[in-house]
This record gives C-alpha cells, sequence and structure tokens, in this order.
C-alpha cells in the first residue's frame, strides 16, 4: 500500500479548494459536497517515493504534516484545530464541526485489499485503489472506484482497528537530539547495579565532578562533625552542602541521570544497533576499567572503534571530510564520543559544528530505524535543513534516497520533508516540488500547480531573495555554451535518472552544476572566473560544440590566462563530435542539438511553431525531415538546417528559438516515453537513440567530472610546502648549512606543479636563495636561522598572499609610490565580449 493523495479541508491554514470551487469547469467528487453545497478539498499528490514540500513563512507546510500524521491515525485531533478563518468557523450553539482528512490509497496487496472489504462488510467486486475520509462525525468512510464514478461505504463501528491496521504508520527523524559528549557505560547496559557500588557510575560526568567536590568540601570541615552536639549545630551547614549529592541520587532513582533519554538512548542505538557491538563487550569494559585493567580495556575500546568506522562508514555520506571518524574513548566510569577529522584532532561534538552533529544524528537514526510490523511507512520531517550547512543538506538527500530506495533489505520507507533551502531541492527530480501558497482572507492554502514547469517561479517566491546557489558552489561545473544545452543536458539526464540508468550514464544535478556562457566566445573568460584568479580553483569541465566558434574557444582556453598559462587541462575540455558513441541526427555531428534524433527535432519544431509562432497544420506539413535533409550543411549541423526551413514555412518567416525548441524536444521525448511503454514500437525505437546519445555524452562528461574532482581534491601546493619545511625544522632545530637549505628549496621545487600558487612559490624560493647567499660557502651555518626559518613559513602561502593583494589592490584606490598590479586579460576570439555581469546561476532541472 501507498499513499498516493491526501486531501485536507478546514484544517488550520487549509480552508479548502477555492479556486477549484469557482472555476466554471470543475467537477466535484462526492466528498466535496459539504452542507449540499461543494467545498473542495485541498488535494496534495504524494510523490511515490521522497516528497519535498516548500512554500513561505506561514503558508501550511508543517500543517500539512501533521494533517497527514493527524488524519492517518486519528489522534490529536482538536476543535482548535478548525481552520479560524472558514466561513464555518462559528461560536453558535450545536457547533461540532472539526477538520476533515482524506487519503487515497494504491499500490494494495491482498492483505490491504480484505481488510477494506472487511472493515465495511462488503463483497468484493475488484479495486485497485481506495479513498478514505474522516469526517467531522469522527467517523471513516471508503469511496471505492467503479468506473467513473465511486461508491461510499462506512466503516462499521468496532471494526476500525481491522483498517487501521494495514495503513501506513507515520513516524519522525527527532531533530533535536544530538549524540552526547559522553555516556555512562551503566546507562548504555541500563543497568544500576546494586545501589550503592553503582550509583555513582551512573551519573553524568559534570554532576559525578559536583558530587566530589561537596564530598571534599564537607570532609575538609572535620569541626562540623567532632560531637552530636556539632553535628546538631551545624545540621543547615551539613544539610545544604548535601544537597548537590541528594539531587543527584534521586536523579538516578528516577532513572533521569546522565544526558538525557534522548542523547543517551541515540547512543545505544549507534553502538548496539548500528555497529551491532555486543552488550558483553560493553560490560567487560566496565569491568576492567574497575578493576584498573587497563591492557584489557584498551584492547577493546580499540576493537570497539574499529568496528564503528566499517560499520558506520560515515565518510561515504559526510563528503565535508573523507578522513571524519568517530571515537570513543574510556574516562572512568564513561564512554567519551570525539570526532576526530582530517587534521587528525581529536573533538568533542560541542566543540564542533551543529551541522555535523546534527547530521550524525539523522545518520544514526535512519540506520538505526527498523519498522514496527509489516506495515508501510511514511517519514515526516519539518525542516530539517536548521541545523546543516549547504554541503551537509546535499547529504542528507542521500539519506533520504537511502530511505526510499533501500538497498540492505529493508522496506522502502515514503519520505515527506518540509524545508526553506534551496540546497533540499533535489534537481534531479524536480516533479518532486510541491509548492505551497497562503491566500488572502477566506482562501488559505493552496497548492501551486506545475510549480517545476513555469520556471521555478513559486520556488523563488518561497525562498525569497536567495532563489539558488551562486555558480561555482557545486563540487564540479559544466561550462556550456548557452542556455539551450543547459535545457536540454539537465532535461535529458533528468529523463534518463527516472528511467534507472546507470548513475555514470546521467547527469547528478546536485553536484554538477551546469553554467551557460551565452556563447561559444564567452567560455574562455567565464573558465577564467572560475580557475584563473585565485588558488582556490573549483574543479570545472568545458562541453562546446565542433564548429569554427567551438574550435577558436578550446584555443582561446589553450592559450590561457595570466602569464599565457592554459586555464583548463586537455582532459577536461570535449567538443561534441569527438565523444564516442554518439550518432548524428543527419551526417555529422556539430553542436548538443545534433544528438536529438531528425524525426524527433521536427517534432519539437511543429511543437514550439504551433505553441508560440501560431504556425496552422498546412505550415507545419512543410517541416519535414526530408527538408531538413535538403537543407543541411554538415559545418552547422542539424539545428541550423531546421531553423531555415522552419523561417520558410511561412512568408514573414518565424524564428526557431533554441531554448524553445530544446523544451519542445524534451516535452516530445516524454509523450513519446509514454506511447513506448504503451507497445509504440516506432516511439521505442526514437526513444532508445536518443538515450543512447545522450548516455555516451554523459558517460564521458562524467569521466571528466571524476578527473576534474580528482584534481580538486588533490593535495594542495601549500600542504606540499608544509611537509617538506616541518621535516627540515625538526630535523634542524638549532642550526642548519647553506647546503642544508638548498637542498629543502630544491626538494620544494620537486613537488610544485604549474599553477599560480607554484609560480609564487618559485618566486618566494628564488627570493630566499638570494636573500641567504645559499649558492655559496656551502658548509658554512645559515647566520640568521630564525629569520629563515619565518621566510619558509610565509612559501606555505606565497600564493594565497599574492592573490589576496591582488584582490585588494584590484578593490581600493592605488596609495602613490605603489606600482598597480594590473589583472591580465584573457584573449578572445575577435569580436568576442567579455562577460562583465555576474556568473549565471546554478541550473536547475528544465522547465516545461
Amino acid at each position: 500500500m501507498r499513499l498516493k493523495t491526501v486531501y485536507v479541508r478546514c484544517y488550520k491554514s487549509f480552508n479548502y479548494d477555492y479556486l477549484r470551487k469557482v472555476h466554471e469547469e470543475a467537477q466535484f467528487d462526492p466528498w466535496d459536497m459539504l452542507d449540499g453545497s461543494p467545498y473542495p478539498y485541498l488535494r496534495i499528490a504524494l510523490d511515490r517515493e521522497v516528497t519535498t514540500v516548500v512554500g513561505a513563512n506561514e503558508s501550511g507546510k508543517s500543517h500539512l504534516l501533521s494533517a497527514i500524521e493527524k488524519g492517518l491515525t486519528g489522534e490529536g485531533i482538536e476543535r482548535e484545530d478548525f481552520c479560524r478563518y472558514s466561513q464555518f468557523f462559528t461560536v453558535e450553539d450545536g457547533m461540532t464541526r472539526s477538520p476533515e482528512f482524506g487519503f487515497e490509497f494504491v499500490d494494495l496487496q491482498p492483505a490491504d485489499t480484505q481488510a477494506v472489504l472487511d472493515a465495511c462488510g462488503i463483497a468484493d467486486h475488484g479495486f485497485d485503489r481506495f479513498l478514505l475520509f474522516r469526517t467531522t462525525t469522527g467517523s471513516l468512510t471508503v469511496y471505492l472506484p467503479s468506473r467513473d464514478k465511486y461508491s461510499n461505504h462506512p466503516v462499521i463501528p468496532g471494526k476500525e482497528g481491522i483498517l487501521m491496521a494495514v495503513l501506513p504508520r507515520v513516524f519522525r527523524i527527532k531533530p533535536d537530539v544530538a549524540l552526547p559528549d559522553s555516556v555512562p557505560i551503566l546507562s548504555l547496559l541500563g543497568d544500576t547495579g546494586d545501589g550503592t557500588k553503582t550509583s555513582a557510575a551512573n551519573i553524568s560526568r559534570e554532576k559525578r565532578f559536583d558530587v566530589l567536590e561537596n564530598i571534599a568540601a564537607v570532609a575538609g570541615q572535620s569541626a562540623m562533625f567532632a560531637t552530636d552536639e556539632a553535628v546538631k549545630n551545624n545540621a543547615p551547614a551539613i544539610r545544604a552542602s548535601m544537597s548537590s549529592i541528594l539531587q543527584a541520587a534521586r536523579a538516578v532513582d528516577r532513572g533521569t541521570a546522565g544526558n538525557g533519554d534522548g542523547a543517551t538512548e541515540l547512543a545505544k542505538d549507534m553502538l548496539f544497533k548500528v555497529a551491532r557491538v555486543d552488550r558483553g563487550a560493553v560490560r567487560d569494559l566496565y569491568n576492567a576499567l574497575r578493576e584498573g585493567n587497563d591492557g584489557h580495556a584498551n584492547g577493546l575500546v580499540q576493537k570497539i572503534n574499529q568496528h564503528l568506522a566499517a560499520t558506520l562508514n560515515f565518510p561515504h555520506w559526510w563528503v565535508q571530510d573523507r578522513d571524519f571518524q568517530l571515537v570513543v574513548t574510556p574516562r572512568d566510569y564513561d564512554l567519551v564520543l570525539t570526532i576526530r577529522d582530517r587534521t587528525g584532532t581529536d573533538y568533542s561534538f560541542s566543540e564542533r559544528s551543529g551541522g555535523l552533529k546534527y547530521f550524525l544524528s539523522y545518520y544514526v537514526q535512519y540506520r538505526a530505524h527498523t519498522p514496527l510490523d509489516s506495515r508501510p511507512e511514511i517519514l515526516l520531517m519539518d525542516e530539517p535543513d536548521a541545523h546543516l550547512s549547504s554541503e551537509g543538506q546535499q547529504d542528507l538527500l542521500k539519506i533520504f534516497d537511502a530511505f526510499a530506495n533501500p538497498t540492505d533489505g529493508r522496506p522502502a520507507v515514503q519520505i515527506v520533508y518540509v524545508t526553506h533551502s534551496p540546497f533540499l531541492i533535489d534537481k534531479n527530480h524536480a516533479e518532486r516540488i510541491r509548492v505551497l501558497e497562503k491566500g488572502v482572507s477566506e482562501e488559505g492554502t493552496r497548492i501551486v500547480k506545475d510549480a517545476a514547469r513555469n520556471h521555478y517561479e513559486p520556488l523563488r517566491s518561497a525562498f525569497g531573495a536567495f532563489v539558488g546557489e551562486t555558480t561555482f558552489i557545486g563540487n564540479c561545473n559544466l561550462v556550456v555554451e548557452g542556455l539551450s544545452d543547459q535545457v536540454l543536458l539537465a532535461g535529458a539526464a533528468t529523463q534518463l535518472r527516472k528511467s534507472k540508468n546507470a548513475e555514470s550514464e546521467t547527469l547528478d544535478l546536485n553536484h554538477l552544476t551546469i553554467v551557460p556562457a551565452g556563447s561559444a566566445s564567452h567560455v574562455p573568460y567565464l573558465v577564467f572566473l572560475a580557475r584563473g584568479r585565485d588558488i582556490e580553483q573549483p574543479a570545472v569541465i568545458v562541453l562546446l560544440d565542433s564548429d569554427t566558434a567551438g574550435d577558436e574557444a578550446v584555443q582561446a582556453i589553450k592559450r590561457g590566462g595570466p602569464r599565457r598559462k592554459q586555464l583548463l587541462r586537455n582532459e577536461l575540455i570535449v567538443q561534441v563530435a569527438a565523444v564516442t558513441g554518439v550518432a548524428a541526427a543527419v551526417n555529422g555531428v556539430v553542436s548538443v542539438e545534433d544528438l536529438v534524433p531528425l524525426d524527433i527535432a521536427v517534432q519539437a519544431a511543429h511543437e514550439y511553431g504551433k505553441e508560440f509562432c501560431d504556425l496552422d497544420a498546412d505550415d507545419r506539413t512543410k517541416i519535414t525531415a526530408e527538408a531538413v535533409g535538403r537543407a543541411f550543411n554538415p559545418a552547422r549541423g542539424v539545428f541550423e538546417a531546421l531553423a531555415d526551413v522552419f523561417a520558410s514555412a511561412r512568408d514573414e518567416r518565424p524564428h526557431l528559438d533554441k531554448v524553445g525548441f530544446a523544451r519542445c524536444v524534451l516535452h516530445v521525448v516524454q509523450n513519446l516515453r509514454v506511447n513506448a511503454a504503451s507497445g509504440n514500437t516506432d516511439a521505442k525505437a526514437l526513444v532508445e537513440s536518443f538515450d543512447r546519445n545522450f548516455r555516451s555524452l554523459f558517460a564521458k562528461l562524467n569521466h571528466m567530472r571524476r578527473d576534474a574532482e580528482r584534481e580538486s581534491r588533490g593535495d594542495r601546493v601549500s600542504s606540499r610546502v608544509e611537509r617538506a619545511k616541518r621535516s627540515f625544522v625538526l630535523d634542524h632545530p638549532k642550526t642548519a648549512t647553506k647546503e642544508q637549505a638548498a637542498m629543502l628549496l630544491e626538494d620544494i621545487e620537486a613537488v610544485l606543479d604549474q599553477t599560480f600558487e607554484s609560480d609564487e612559490v618559485r618566486n618566494q624560493v628564488q627570493r630566499l636563495r638570494r636573500e641567504f647567499q645559499l649558492d655559496i660557502n656551502l658548509t658554512e651555518p645559515i647566520r640568521d636561522l630564525a629569520t629563515f626559518k619565518e621566510q619558509l613559513e610565509r612559501l606555505r602561502y606565497a600564493g594565497r598572499l599574492a592573490t589576496q593583494e591582488r584582490i585588494g589592490e584590484a578593490s581600493t584606490a592605488v596609495p602613490s609610490k605603489v606600482t598597480p598590479i594590473v589583472e591580465p586579460t584573457v584573449e578572445l576570439p575577435t569580436g568576442a565580449q567579455p562577460v562583465t555581469s555576474p556568473p549565471p546561476s546554478r541550473a536547475t532541472a528544465p522547465n516545461r
């Protein structure tokens, strides 16, 4: 069973579907009637896997989650939940209305069907879906489809439990519970022992220190206990001193000692459910610590940490630090949880960002989750981005996908989450987005239709001023010539992903930013903006057409930017014709549009002409594959030939726009996929040809992307210099010869590459050789070793310092007596205009 549609009426911000009510062509379902008039429910269709709910503040996003939860369970529905601006909200006598909910269920199993029949007391008449409504009366009513109508069947009183037993179970990941810095070992074991011996071990570390300090303070006041009379006279002071001890003891008795139930339970889940550490091993550890058997305790801790690293596999999910490791360390009665990052340093959770510890909490809850029974499950999450950075939110999408598409044998979980963040929008699945918008007066919340098709405009309004990521924020950036390439590539990738193609044969739009340059002539400068001005260089790959403009752009990239250095390695640039495995629409590949089969291209031109240029049927019949073949010029490509034929279809010579054509191509291919699924062999052949070309292109782009990302993740020049410098400083703490210093500089030069940063380091190395005269009298000691070491420290940051100085001087007035540093420009083809506006924003899935 799967929940397909949610129906809500008169619940909090949801009143009713006012637009449908006033639509002159609207047809109403039987459940839409209220007091004899139509007040249609708000209908929210859910994705079969993950549904993303967005909207402005107070638009009803969280109310939708609680509507799903309350409507399915029937629990927690209060009179105060009734929509307060509904015309049915009244204080008159007899006011008995309450919010109403409905659900449509599909993908029924035999047990689901039988439960519906038994709960309603009806005979099976064949149905593959049903609707369930919980109305004001509190009763449940089932609607079964029968051709184009519905039959209603009240659930028999007393038999609601039969139906409730098969409905999806709702659960939530706790967003405000994080792993503790430490946890008492006995709290993990759920054992308070024999009271006097173990109660202290079950108190939190902080409280334990308070207890010990108070005991020491009391013990130091020996005169207070010298006689019975002294004890009697000092009773108030003694009682005050012992208060913290008494409070701690009461906390143990209540079971509330330690870090609180949520944090401790999360630590238990991580150790016992996720890492599957044996409880006996933890008890052995406690006994070893108590008995002072440090060798045995250290051996157990080492094995626990190895097991944690292997079973959590956390670096796979947290891409911001591939060397991340969660480590447990024993401290007296406790296990201390620390984080070891790529620097090799250990930190407590309280010392690290909230994003890391809360993401780790989400991850542990995901791994520890086990279904209570065979019922399907729905995970609800309200703004899980609250504690996470943009990259952390992208990582969270992977957890959602793991819930929805498990690979470990667990049943799939349907997910509905609410977000304000553009980083939690899965650009590979625009169809998952549901946008809520709040109307005025009694209108209430409405569902914005086709949010993904209208240029994401409702999303822009929902997110406010910051509507998307900045260019070059992704892990890798694909620079293309124009918007039509962006639309076509993103759309083809989305369709291939829906068809369950291999990851290597589609594009992950959450981790690849498609950046349109505006034209081939602008590509070199856009690459320079990303790669040529700083030592922080994002991964960039380039796709160009195989025409004259594309050839010139490739040469401009190779001729380079500052100091005539090539901006990008040859392996990270590809022209369409060089992609192995693509087949031309006619004869020879020139542009991305040539990867579209000719029959699809012609159909797309027809659709564009009808939609935008008002071409009638006679005009469109002039646009044929044969006509395009006659107009084809191998140097110009299929699109130019198609545009010529399109222009000749009518006297005023209509223009075929590339972006509009790309959108129509995607729409045609989507329709062909539907026809192919219905058995149309011609449609299937066209779709296979389209997919084959784009799979080949994406396979090449993904190979380049991985290459670029490996380069960007590689050892930074500063790190290599630092390693050489550190070794020299350790080997020569007080004195060093010129020869030893010269060999150090030689080693440093050996690890440099052809980047701007390396050039700056080379300049500093030459300056050091001159300043300390390292080419004469090599056996002499360096006179001022401290200054030499200080200059070595500057080497590590030479590239960054030069870049920062350049940027600072470029943005401020140049002081007198200072020679301004003029930033070099990139050679562009004749007639090309440099890009002066900000780079385009990150690509989204196409708007169709």
